[in-house]
């Protein structure tokens, strides 16, 4: 049954028998292949080394008794190689020294050579227990050698969350992660894909050859690729021949100078969404295994738990800042509206105590005087007011309707609302025919420009001469601006733009400090800045940015 056995097994049990004896040599063969055995023989050890050189064995037989070297001194050269067969010696009967110093050096058993061949009978059970001992040895040194390297992983996994845990910086977090998985995964290079405000996956974070590479922006639309796949899908995908997997871009691979083999694309989840992908690139050896998935997708999920943290954190940070500027924007409203509101409404208290105590004994035009005091007075309330109520509805409103706005309507409307005002100052106003379409909200623009032109009506000069024009920044920008005839600005104009402190007034000009104010509050919540400077020839250019608007005529 042993016999039959051995000869079913695909490949059988090959030996190298190293014996000077020919004959006997022979006889071994003969026997040990009856046996189930491949054999192979060899006799002298210079020849057996030879032979080992060439070919793999599953188990050596050597005789002592051999020419050029001995038994021993064979043993001795084969102990060089750490991974050389398993050896039997074959020695004469009661050679108690050299079956000692053979065990010394490692060898699995040994046979006494008894004279004729009856010796050969117990051989084939030794053979077959020295196999089976050598290959049980191998798995248990398999397994040793594969829990240390998962305890190994294990630790790197360890150091790599911790990492994650004690940063709130996203990028660090990317680097880490893609440092770490070409570590544990033995992987030529590895790369972060984030989703970015354009709904495209962005590139942040590059290694490669144990190295960091600066990413390159090649933008991934959901779904594109394998990355872009495993995105959409909230899958993980393996490809172990990137050449004939139909959702491979070679796009990527273009536009870097690369050649991919072999992929692993993760989809970075957070607990409520994918914020990305994790994809890994040329196994070095051999092919990605579900062992390298499932370590892909453990540190996968780490690092994006990581990630949202740090956005939340960040999150909580802007947050804060704006609490403390609005915080400090209301102090400085409070105060502006209290200091701008006292003095007309004591206008109007006294005027009205005057006409109290005093209304028999004052001239029918004295008292025209003093009612078109209250009521002048009255309006400054009015207007401070309507101001705060603006601003507040652009402060507290969630969400407008942004689009491409008609700015020469938006100018004519702000302009009809200060027609009294232009010609009791007897103003010049220089408007441009056409004007650029830009992305923005009506009401809110008209705001925007009857704030700067009454600005302008104030403090420019005297008679006013108000120029409004815009400048076409780059295709995505433009900006509007409104140019007066007054004295011009400070160098720093940042104040200009905050409610408590404002320009100095000349006399006669009256104003309450919250129009810039507003202005600036508008345009911020449209995606634009504000700002003022002087210009060459005298007065100052109050002005605002907008995105521009594409022209679907275009």
């Amino acid at each position: 049954m042993q016999q039959n056995s051995r000869a079913m097994q695909t490949p059988q049990p090959s030996i190298l028998y190293v014996e000077h004896d020919v004959a006997l040599a022979h006889l071994f063969k003969e026997q040990m292949e009856q046996e189930g055995f491949s054999v192979e023989l060899a006799h002298t050890g210079p020849e057996g080394l030879g032979v080992l050189n060439r070919k793999r064995y599953d188990l050596i037989i050597l005789d002592y008794q051999l020419p050029e070297l001995n038994g021993i001194q064979l043993l001795y050269k084969l102990m060089e190689n750490e991974n050389h067969p398993p050896t039997i010696m074959v020695t004469a009967e009661n050679d108690v020294t050299i079956v000692v110093e053979a065990l010394r050096l490692g060898i699995s058993d040994y046979i006494i050579k008894s004279t004729g061949a009856g010796y050969l009978q117990q051989v084939p059970s030794v053979i077959d227990r020295v196999i089976q001992d050598h290959r049980k040895q191998l798995e248990r040194d398999a397994i040793v050698q594969d829990l240390h390297e998962q305890n190994q992983k294990l630790a790197l996994l360890n150091r790599a969350t911790q990492i994650f845990t004690s940063t709130l910086d996203e990028d660090q977090i990317a680097s880490q992660l893609v440092s770490s998985i070409c570590e544990f995964t033995n992987t030529e290079g590895s790369s972060v894909w984030l989703l970015g405000a354009s709904e495209l996956l962005e590139c942040v974070a590059i290694y490669a050859n144990d190295e960091y590479v600066e990413p390159r922006h090649v933008p991934l639309a959901p779904g594109q690729g394998v990355a872009g796949w495993a995105f959409a899908n909230r899958e993980t995908v393996l490809v172990n021949d990137a050449a004939h997997e139909p959702r491979f871009s070679t796009s990527s691979d273009a536009k870097l100078n690369f050649r991919t083999r072999t992929l692993l694309a993760v989809p970075l989840r957070a607990p409520d969404r994918v914020l990305g992908v994790l994809e890994l690139v040329n196994k070095r050896s051999g092919k990605f295994t579900d062992a390298d998935r499932i370590l892909a997708e453990t540190l996968a999920v780490s690092a994006a738990i990581a990630i949202e943290n740090a956005r939340f954190f960040q999150d909580l940070n802007r947050q804060a800042e704006e609490l403390r500027l609005r915080n400090e924007e209301l102090d400085a409203f409070a105060h502006t509206v209290a200091h701008d509101l006292k003095t007309p409404l004591s206008l109007v208290a006294g005027y009205g105590d005057m006409l109290r105590e005093n209304f028999t004994f004052l001239h029918p035009d004295e008292v025209i005087v003093y009612l078109q005091q209250i009521i002048d007075n009255s309006m400054r309330m009015n207007d401070i007011i309507e101001s705060l109520l603006l601003l507040a509805g652009v402060r507290g409103a969630l969400a407008v309707e942004i689009g491409p706005v008609n700015m020469q309507s938006i100018v004519a409307e702000a302009i009809s609302r200060v027609e009294f005002m232009l010609v009791e100052r007897n103003a010049t106003v220089h408007i441009p025919d056409d004007w650029p379409l830009t992305m923005g909200y009506g009401p809110w623009l008209e705001e925007v420009w009857y704030n700067y032109i009454i600005n302008a009506l104030k403090y420019g000069g005297d008679p006013p001469e108000i120029t409004l024009g815009f400048d076409l920044l780059d295709g995505s920008r433009v900006r509007f601006w409104l140019i007066d005839n007054g004295p011009g600005v400070s160098d720093d104009t940042s104040h200009l733009f905050k409610p408590m402190l404002r320009a100095p007034r000349s006399e006669g000009r009256k104003g309450y400090g919250l129009g810039l104010s507003i202005v600036k509050r508008i345009v911020e919540r449209l995606q634009g800045a504000v700002g003022a400077e002087n210009v060459p020839n005298g007065g100052s250019r109050f002005y605002f940015i907008l995105p521009a608007a594409v022209d679907e005529a275009e």
